[in-house]
């Protein structure tokens, strides 16, 4: 909780008029009703004598045009034995406001005993608490308004009201018994008092980034509350709190996995679209081993891509096995091949589009992009399955389409003059080698070729067929 340097309470109340008719500005400066000699001055003055007390600050403000200033005036609750001086305020909000404490130097200390706050201490034209005794009296004779006006250390400026504030008298041990609606001049401004029957009860900003909880009537706070990178901050019924994300439990702050996502969409709409580009784990519904890491693109063409190939570098070798193929290898997050079983997998469990994006040597983007897209089971040899071409980099994927995978050591390609996966090619006048996993027609040319000038091909593109520097391949429900 910040240090604030000015802390006002006040409380609103309805009106009759009982003023003083000459004060010095010492008499000014003391508080009424004092249990000790700290200067009770009740029997000191002369009043011009009016039919009867005000009981509060908007009484005594209506009683007549003298009572309209700011200052102290003399108020009689009912069933109040004798009359006591109070502040009126009549500069906010209309006027009308009995100040029942004022802190502004930290002039006074307020850590006092049970007798002085029953009675009240400080004076009132500067720091005080004006008393529970007189406070429980006061508050239980009408329904009052409590407002809170506060400075910060910082000059800025702010005010709480609560719509029923009521105090129990000394036999009820002075309890905050009422509140009633809360309002503020700023979001993150919570409660400063703890609401009747709430000990031990927790209460959470409204962008979740403090959580206090009420002991012994105060409230004490922890400002490192924060929500789970997993979870969001919403309000309730029961107020603002962390809630995990849609397959995720726990209390908000901390989330654990419940049921995995099965893509990167699933990720993106479980975070409410909070989630950023990144690597994360997904367990896609028809894959039975554990949840496994992907790079998930959230930002091309929307969000919720799930990545399964890239090539930006040449850091990785993709003239690999079949085995290597089936299981992925690479890294999420640079140049990788996620894997065919779990490519089956994860274009099986409904329906997905695939996007291809390309940047060329030149810097100048490219993309292609099919309406349909899956990948068969090993028993079918991951055979490929697309469709709904649009794009500006060419349609080159069609040649492909009903094609089984191919690697160096498993030969599933229609070319019958040998394995396409190892076969050589001079494309764009360079001599490059097939030397890649695909889903090889006639041996027609891949984005897994060796990475280098003119190797990686794609029939279509502006420019060049043979001008791809980058290539990124994903896949996005439908």
């Amino acid at each position: 909780m910040p240090h604030f340097h000015q802390l006002n309470f006040f409380a609103l109340i309805l009106n009759i008029c009982w003023t003083l008719g000459s004060v010095s500005s010492q008499e000014l400066h003391t508080h009424p009703n004092r249990a000790s000699n700290e200067g009770n001055i009740g029997s000191s003055y002369f009043f011009y004598q009016q039919p009867q007390y005000p009981r509060d600050c908007l009484e005594a403000r209506s009683q007549c045009s003298t009572s309209n200033q700011t200052g102290v005036h003399l108020i009689k609750p009912d069933g109040y034995p004798e009359p006591f001086e109070v502040f009126c305020d009549n500069t906010v909000d209309s006027g009308g406001w009995t100040v029942i404490y004022r802190f502004q130097n930290d002039s006074l200390f307020f850590n006092r005993d049970w007798t002085e706050c029953k009675f009240g201490f400080g004076f009132l034209s500067q720091e005080f608490w004006i008393g529970n005794n007189e406070l429980s009296f006061l508050t239980n004779q009408k329904t009052y308004e409590l407002r809170i006006d506060v400075t910060s250390t910082e000059g800025s400026s702010f005010y709480v009201t609560y719509s029923k504030f009521r105090i129990s008298d000394e036999y009820g041990e002075y309890k905050l018994t009422s509140v009633g609606e809360y309002k503020g001049t700023e979001d993150e401004i919570n409660r400063f008092l703890c609401p009747p029957n709430s000990e031990d009860e927790v209460y959470i900003y409204s962008n979740c980034t403090r959580r206090c909880s009420c002991i012994n009537g105060q409230f004490t706070c922890d400002d490192t509350y924060r929500c789970s990178p997993n979870a969001f901050c919403e309000e309730r019924n029961n107020g603002s709190q962390c809630y995990c994300n849609e397959g995720y439990k726990g209390d908000g702050v901390n989330c654990t996995i419940d049921t995995p996502p099965s893509d990167c969409q699933d990720i993106y709409n479980r975070s409410r679209g909070s989630a950023e580009s990144g690597v994360y784990k997904i367990k896609p519904t028809t894959w039975e081993g554990d949840p496994f890491d992907v790079y998930c693109n959230m930002t091309d063409d929307g969000e919720g891509w799930t990545v399964f190939q890239r090539r930006m570098d040449g850091s990785q070798d993709f003239f690999l096995y079949w085995s290597d193929y089936r299981d992925g290898f690479g890294s999420p997050d640079r140049e990788l091949w996620l894997g065919n079983d779990k490519l089956h997998s994860l274009t099986t469990q409904r329906n997905y589009q695939l996007r291809i994006d390309f940047v060329n040597r030149y810097g100048a983007p490219y993309y292609a992009k099919y309406s349909s897209f899956s990948v068969g089971n090993a028993n079918d040899n991951y055979r490929l399955s697309n469709g709904g071409y649009s794009g500006d980099a060419g349609n080159y994927l069609n040649y492909f389409n009903g094609q089984a995978f191919t690697t160096r050591d498993v030969d599933n390609d229609a070319w019958s003059g040998g394995n396409c996966a190892t076969h050589s090619y001079t494309p764009c006048g360079t001599s490059c080698s097939y030397n890649s996993g695909w889903w090889f027609n006639n041996c027609n040319y891949s984005l897994n070729a060796p990475y280098g000038t003119n190797c990686l091909y794609w029939y279509g593109l502006p420019g060049s067929y043979c001008n791809a520097k980058y290539t990124e391949m994903k896949v996005r429900p439908v």
